[in-house]
């Protein structure tokens, strides 16, 4: 049976750097920054975790703020999930939501041609 350990410790990761980012970094480049998502590796030793931001023009810099803080972030981590060893942390930009406007576009778009045939 395999273990369970890398999807308990994706939950405890996504919760503890979600709330570090609330409450503890300061930096106002990371206060849009939504934490939608975290990818472990197997060997829990790397975790690459996925955000998101309000506006499209924020996602560079706030890549920039996560980037400056991860540091930050990780020692945090440390203390709260109280590992061995802490994942190396990397932020991704989480493209999902983007995907999903779009198709949603596209679908609208489809429809209003329909409509337009119909008529």
């Amino acid at each position: 049976m395999p273990s369970r350990r890398p999807e308990r410790v994706s939950g405890l990761l996504l919760e503890t750097v979600a709330e570090t980012l609330l409450r503890e970094v300061k930096d106002p480049r990371v206060s849009t920054v939504t934490v939608t998502g975290v990818k472990l590796s197997p060997d829990l030793k790397t975790a690459i975790i996925f955000f998101a931001t309000h506006r499209d023009d924020e996602v560079a810099s706030a890549l920039a703020g996560l980037r400056k803080a991860t540091g930050f972030i990780k020692r945090h981590v440390a203390g709260q999930l109280r590992m061995r060893h802490t994942p190396e942390i990397e932020f991704r930009h989480d493209e999902t939501l983007d995907q999903v406007n779009h198709l949603e576009s596209l679908l609208r778009q489809a429809a209003e041609k329909e409509r337009g045939h119909l008529a």
